[in-house]
């Protein structure tokens, strides 16, 4: 994912996806929108100085079995800082999955800066979508 933040490019990825399924048909998606500039969702975007950013990771299981314990992992980009405590009830889970935000450090509060890890425990269903989100402030 491409964004734009103080004329510098850098790329969003996910880091890393992990899961156990018996199947291949586990997509995921990232999108970004500038809540300050009032964007659509999109894979790239210009930011300023003060804009505050919301990064959704979406996971689609179109296995033919329910999949178990999903790990995902991504990090607050450079020039920026966590503009809110993660939580997992902003996040788009089916009652089937409860979440858990795990850092490095224990450390879950604006300014944090560093890899955000979500463990999903549960199943998520055939042909369910799960998403976690996150924001962000632009330095």
């Amino acid at each position: 994912m491409l964004v734009i933040i103080r004329d510098f490019l850098f790329y969003m990825c996910l880091i890393s996806i992990s899961y156990i399924a018996s199947g291949s048909e586990v997509t995921f998606t990232n999108t970004v929108t500038n809540i300050t500039q009032g964007s659509e969702a999109s894979t790239a975007l210009e930011g300023r100085p003060g804009d505050v950013i919301e990064y959704n990771i979406d996971l689609f299981n179109g296995t033919d079995d329910a999949i178990s314990n999903i790990q995902l992992v991504s990090a607050v980009p450079s020039f920026t800082a966590l503009a809110a405590v993660i939580s997992c009830n902003n996040s788009d889970l089916p009652s089937t999955l409860s979440c858990d935000v795990i850092t490095p450090d224990s450390v879950n509060q604006v300014g944090y800066q560093g890899e955000i890890r979500w463990q999903l425990v549960g199943k998520l269903g055939v042909g369910h979508r799960a998403r976690v989100s996150y924001q962000v402030i632009i330095k």
